[in-house]
């Protein structure tokens, strides 16, 4: 079995290639390719930690397994401690390939397939993007749909903590991609969105994070945070104007507050519910009557992680990258 580190990690991993892995998850799920998931949520109240389990499967072959460990240890108001480790096996002879340290892995997997679903939806000259969040997700979200739109010219961040969005903006501004991007922290939420050709939030918010009537008409939303079903980052006034598009149909209108409740208010008809991501075609579809905005809602699928895991694994064994263990005999092995 191989064992990669965070440092092996990032050496592996490349902007194209996490794309492509995310396009390719989206299609495989959507024609039905990929097995259905399990999850699993373990939950201690005191001291407040918790454990979420995501299995997936690619045919008979791939199959990864990941751990999503989070712990206050200090108490529920104290900073979270979290970690990630994703197995990933040989299905067929049931052996382990590889256990992956997850952390940055996660950042890249979830990151691009934000951008994935950007590139079916927005407009192909987006100019500037609005960013809601300024955590540990906010950075390689900008810099993936930075990549999946280079026409962007203008960058809007917006956060609750002024601090940290001021430390993001001159964290980008360091990035040689967005050397020729005007970055600015937005003034207040409308100012943000307003003229905004793509929007996207990836914050902790159990609350609409900007007014959705705001929202330029043909803007794209990315829908990435709020994934528990009484949290919504969108408001009803956007809902209302919205066709949505799905990472995955299964589960989503029961775990995903920002569909569920605007079902519930009627803000979201279910007619407008067009397709999953992977199902639309590379220019879009068109928008349906009384909408004039394309929402994303992303609660992200297993097989990215089987898909992207395989790909970084193969490129390790190719390239010797990693500690090689013999878990039957003991010992290291050359790699």
């Amino acid at each position: 079995m191989r064992i990669l580190s965070e440092a092996d990690i990032e050496a592996l991993i490349t902007f194209p290639a996490a794309l492509d892995c995310a396009d390719l998850a989206y299609r495989l799920h959507a024609r039905g390719s990929a097995a259905p998931p399990v999850r699993g949520d373990l939950r201690h109240a005191d001291p407040k930690a918790g454990c979420l389990v995501l299995a997936g499967a690619h045919g008979a072959d791939t199959l990864a397994v990941k751990s999503n460990v989070h712990a206050y240890p200090d108490g529920p108001e104290s900073p979270r401690l979290w970690g990630s480790l994703l197995t990933l096996w040989d299905w067929r002879r049931a052996e382990p390939r590889a256990l992956l340290s997850a952390r940055l892995f996660n950042e890249h997997r979830t990151a691009a397939g934000f951008a994935a679903g950007a590139d079916r939806l927005a407009a192909a000259d987006a100019g500037i993007l609005a960013l809601f969040g300024a955590g540990k997700s906010a950075p390689l979200t900008l810099r993936y749909l930075k990549a999946v739109r280079p026409s962007i010219r203008e960058i809007r961040l917006a956060g609750r903590t002024p601090g940290r969005v001021q430390a993001l903006a001159a964290q980008a501004a360091l990035w040689p991609e967005l050397a020729d991007t005007r970055i600015v922290c937005a003034a207040s939420p409308e100012a943000a969105v307003t003229g905004a050709d793509l929007i996207a939030t990836v914050t902790t918010s159990d609350r609409p994070v900007f007014p959705g009537a705001a929202a330029k008409p043909g803007a794209c939303i990315i829908l990435g945070g709020a994934n528990r079903p009484e949290a919504r980052e969108a408001d009803d006034a956007l809902m209302q104007r919205a066709d949505l598009y799905l990472d995955a149909r299964q589960g989503a209108i029961d775990k995903a507050g920002d569909i569920r409740l605007a079902l519930e208010s009627g803000a979201l008809v279910p007619a407008r519910i067009r397709a999953e991501i992977g199902a639309v075609p590379a220019r879009g579809l068109p928008l349906s009557e009384g909408s004039d905005l394309r929402v994303f809602k992303s609660m992200g699928l297993a097989i990215q992680d089987v898909i992207l895991a395989a790909h970084l694994v193969d490129r390790a064994e190719a390239e010797g990258r990693g500690l090689a263990v013999d878990l039957a005999g003991g010992g290291l092995l050359p790699c």
